[in-house]
């Protein structure tokens, strides 16, 4: 298998290990002492996340032709900016997980007693998630940029059914997470990144096949939105 393809499926995987995380009841066992957190927030900070993002360093160096072309000096800028969005990714992950579990622990989500829980829902919901997804859209925006300057040769058929098979996969987790969101933050980020992805795939259009990691992207991003678009709209 093409090794960024196979990154694409490592996604996947990680994908599939998440909805049924989401599913385990042992997820739900809060920890000693004093129930200080969830089983399920421990595994979202302490390896989701991290496994995440070592498969986005491993994409940057596949697109980056095992980080030869860092050495020029605009894409050492891009790899700054990934660094930068790496860590606002973690931090807003970290913000959001602990905010929500104290949250669905001691508040009621749908009346607020107190300015605790109202902070809370914030944190959780709105700082939270705005800090993570700004890193996310900040890693993406770097990948993007770094894989228009490094084409491969040209994906066959094969390659390409495996692409989007993995890029729907993906696509799935952005449609779970914000079509029943309780804000529209996560759909905003949808259509944001679907629209910058829309952008590098117009200027490569020509040579589509040759930027697997742009059309994975358009492809994810595009059926994500326009899937929350129809249940939150229609």
């Amino acid at each position: 298998m093409n090794r960024i393809n196979t990154i694409f499926t490592l996604y996947s995987l990680v994908v599939v290990i998440i909805i049924v995380e989401r599913l385990l009841p042992y997820t739900r066992v809060t920890l000693a002492p004093y129930n200080f957190i969830a089983v399920h927030q421990l595994i979202q900070t302490l390896f989701f996340i991290p496994f995440t993002l070592i498969l986005s360093l491993l994409t940057m160096k596949i697109i980056t032709n095992d980080f030869q072309t860092l050495k020029e000096k605009s894409n050492a800028f891009f790899a700054l900016l990934f660094v930068i969005g790496a860590y606002l990714y973690g931090a807003g992950e970290g913000w959001h997980e602990v905010s929500l579990f104290t949250l669905n622990t001691y508040c009621h989500l749908d009346y607020f007693m107190n300015n605790l829980c109202g902070g809370l829902f914030i944190n959780s919901y709105y700082s939270g998630n705005l800090i993570f997804f700004i890193g996310g859209l900040i890693m993406g925006v770097s990948l993007l940029s770094l894989a228009k300057k490094h084409p491969t040769p040209p994906f066959t058929k094969k390659e390409l059914i495996i692409l989007i098979i993995n890029s729907s996969m993906f696509a799935f987790t952005w449609f779970a997470y914000a079509a029943f969101d309780k804000v529209s933050i996560g759909f905003v980020f949808s259509a944001l990144l679907m629209l910058i992805s829309l952008s590098f795939f117009l200027v490569i259009r020509k040579k589509w096949k040759s930027y697997p990691f742009i059309l994975y992207s358009v492809l994810a991003y595009s059926l994500a939105t326009i899937a929350i678009c129809i249940v939150r709209f229609f």
